[in-house]
């Protein structure tokens, strides 16, 4: 059984799951798109694909037939060249196993087959079959790793710049600058330090008046490309404060960025100007870095495209809608009403089958670890998380 590994989250994790992987006897082969892909990987078990876009289906499909490849892993499944590498997979009985962010972050990462969020296998029936309440057993909470990331990202995109020759042909998932991405990492950097200063706390908010949560997804994000019919955050913004303006609620709007979009796009003048034409200014916030637990905990309810911080609030009881499509979006968790109806009477969870769902969750691809830090712990947890669901065929994993 040879394992595939395409593009995986920034930094060297893919490395260290490599050579675990090899450690339990398991051959790995990786394929390189860029040259931020290549500085994190330090074996020579390693492929650059420099092709077209159009040659990687033949590519890769001679590839797996070569080396044996049963087992094909990557970091999502929306970009273009993880997308074929799934369609192949299914058409030719390889598993495909993608990995993201944690639902239930930040002591979390996803692992799933053959799709993550929108396209998760996850579903209100399974959900509603699984019975027994998990209990948290010795999880071993990730410390905090903004700056880890920020490195990783301003040293991929700068070798992005410097081999740019190499892989001339390669097709970025969203459209960037190289120069770009790296500026806006160190911007993102100094607004972190701005905003903590120069902003209310979340305490402070709380104690204004009622109020709606509207947590804002990164500006690229897949999940609204493909698993929501918005063309941009601007749209969804736009539409949520025109329906609450319509229907002349009362409360308050706080509309909070994402923390990882900082550096990268400012919706201030937007959202301020569109308050003003709609004569709501004076009820809406815009905010950055505040502890989201104590929003949540707070709020009336919130609204998402299908931000998993939906996951978050149902552990708070907080009503959510959901604009977008998200595996979540099932009665017993979500509002189910028009967002007209959510204002005026938004509904809460039904904390019994979040409870449920929480432990469905934790046993079905949520794994304790992190992508950029504690690499050791994420990757054996992995494997024995792989092995007792019938992915892998291993001896028990070897800690020496």
């Amino acid at each position: 059984m040879s394992v595939l590994l395409l593009q995986g989250p920034l930094g060297p994790f893919f490395d260290h799951l490599a050579r675990r992987f090899k450690q339990v006897g398991l051959p790995v082969h990786k394929i390189h798109f860029n040259g931020g892909d290549e500085s994190y990987y330090y074996q020579n078990n390693a492929l650059a694909f420099s092709g077209s876009p159009e040659q990687w289906p033949a590519f890769l499909s001679q590839f797996m037939r070569d080396h044996n490849i049963k087992l094909v892993m990557a970091y999502g499944d929306c970009r273009f060249y993880h997308h074929e590498a799934k369609r192949l997979c299914i058409n030719n009985g390889v598993q495909y196993i993608a990995l993201e962010e944690g639902y239930l972050r930040p002591n979390y990462i996803t692992l799933e087959v053959n799709g993550v969020n929108g396209h998760s296998p996850i579903k209100h029936d399974g959900v509603e079959a699984y019975r027994p309440m998990h209990t948290i057993h010795d999880e071993v909470v990730m410390p905090g790793n903004f700056l880890k990331r920020t490195r990783y990202a301003i040293k991929y995109y700068v070798t992005n710049i410097l081999k740019k020759q190499k892989f001339a042909h390669y097709m970025h998932h969203r459209a960037y600058n190289a120069f770009a991405e790296a500026g806006c990492w160190i911007r993102a950097y100094a607004r972190k330090q701005f905003y903590k200063i120069s902003e209310p706390s979340a305490s402070r908010l709380t104690r204004k008046s009622d109020f709606f949560l509207v947590p804002l997804q990164v500006h690229n994000d897949a999940q609204i490309e493909f698993h929501s019919q918005y063309e941009s955050i601007e749209h969804f913004i736009q539409e949520v404060m025109l329906s609450f303006a319509l229907n002349k609620c009362t409360q308050r709007l706080v509309i909070k960025h994402h923390p990882m979009d900082r550096g990268h796009v400012n919706y201030k003048q937007y959202i301020n100007k569109l308050a003003k034409e709609l004569g709501i200014s004076q009820q809406v916030d815009y905010i950055h870095d505040q502890h989201l637990p104590t929003l949540l905990k707070a709020c009336k309810g919130i609204v998402t495209i299908n931000s998993t911080t939906a996951l978050q609030a149902f552990y708070h009881e907080a009503p959510v809608k959901v604009m977008g499509n998200a595996f979540f979006n099932m009665p017993g968790l979500t509002d189910q009403k028009t967002l007209a109806e959510f204002w005026v009477n938004p509904e809460k969870p039904d904390m019994e089958f979040a409870d449920r769902f929480r432990g469905y969750l934790l046993d079905h691809g949520q794994i304790n670890g992190s992508f950029y830090c504690q690499f050791r712990f994420t990757c054996d947890n992995i494997i024995q998380y792989m092995q007792s669901h019938g992915m892998l065929d291993l001896q028990p994993v070897n800690n020496t």
